[in-house]
């Protein structure tokens, strides 16, 4: 019950948090308030204004939720493509075998980073060509450790009863290995949408978003920069809520 608790108010403050991509209390993007930029917090700015005078809590709210949206289906996309690589790997025979593991050894000996410049090169520029960059970027590593999960549970001693049994591939599937690998591929998509969330952080930062003002916790981030000696909190506000969302992801367990 307690973890369950947990992982509602996990689950609530994500999605407060993409609410932000369909409504903030300012337009994240309009320059309402040039008179007041790069102004401290007040009633009606809690975080201040920034240097285009644009209301900075609307666009934390905004960048946290997009970073959140993005980073969601880059892992997805990236956990997905691992199963379909590893299905390909066993039931296509040695050839097709080699070549995946082939193509996944030659993505682990590349930086994830430079996968993604590669990709946002030859892409246009935009939210589509970053999702695309750090899903490809994450299967390497979701693929071998999604590989290990499959093994070490398909050699254990009631996949075997199952098998010897008679059980369809189907059966094992749905009713002796998935009750069993659900837990642990929670535990790994927690660590690929951690490592999407920072590559898509990564990759605005170097200013590869298409748009330089789009509302994005590494575009905020390298905006900041650009004060950190005047106002630092443009820095920090930014830095505290990518921290909170790794944070949280970290929390979430499974029941």
């Amino acid at each position: 019950m307690r973890e369950k608790g947990v992982n509602l108010g996990i689950a609530f403050c994500f999605a407060l948090m993409l609410l932000g991509v369909l409504w903030t209390p300012q337009d994240p993007y309009g320059q309402s308030f040039f008179e007041l930029r790069i102004s401290g917090s007040s009633g009606a700015h809690w975080l201040g204004v920034d240097r285009l005078g644009q209301d900075y809590f609307s666009r934390i709210w905004r960048g946290a939720g997009n970073s959140i949206l993005f980073a969601l289906l880059g892992s997805l996309a990236a956990l997905s493509t691992s199963g379909i690589l590893l299905c390909l790997e066993n039931r296509g025979g040695r050839v097709v075998g080699n070549a995946v593991r082939s193509l996944v050894s030659f993505g682990i000996a590349m930086p994830a980073i430079f996968i993604g410049l590669l990709i946002v090169t030859f892409l246009e520029r935009g939210a589509g060509a970053l999702t695309v960059a750090i899903g490809v970027a994450g299967v390497p590593f979701a693929f071998r450790q999604l590989r290990v999960l499959w093994s070490e549970l398909n050699a254990t001693a009631y996949v075997e009863a199952s098998r010897a049994i008679g059980g369809s591939m189907r059966h094992r599937l749905v009713f002796t290995i998935w009750p069993n690998l659900w837990p642990q591929l929670l535990g790994l998509w927690k660590l690929v949408f951690a490592f999407a969330l920072l590559e898509l952080s990564a990759l605005t930062y170097l200013g590869l978003a298409g748009d330089p003002n789009w509302a994005e916790l590494g575009t905020l981030l390298r905006e900041g920069q650009k004060l950190l000696l005047n106002s630092p909190a443009f820095v920090v506000w930014p830095g505290l809520a990518l921290c909170g969302v790794l944070g949280l992801t970290r929390l979430v367990k499974a029941e």
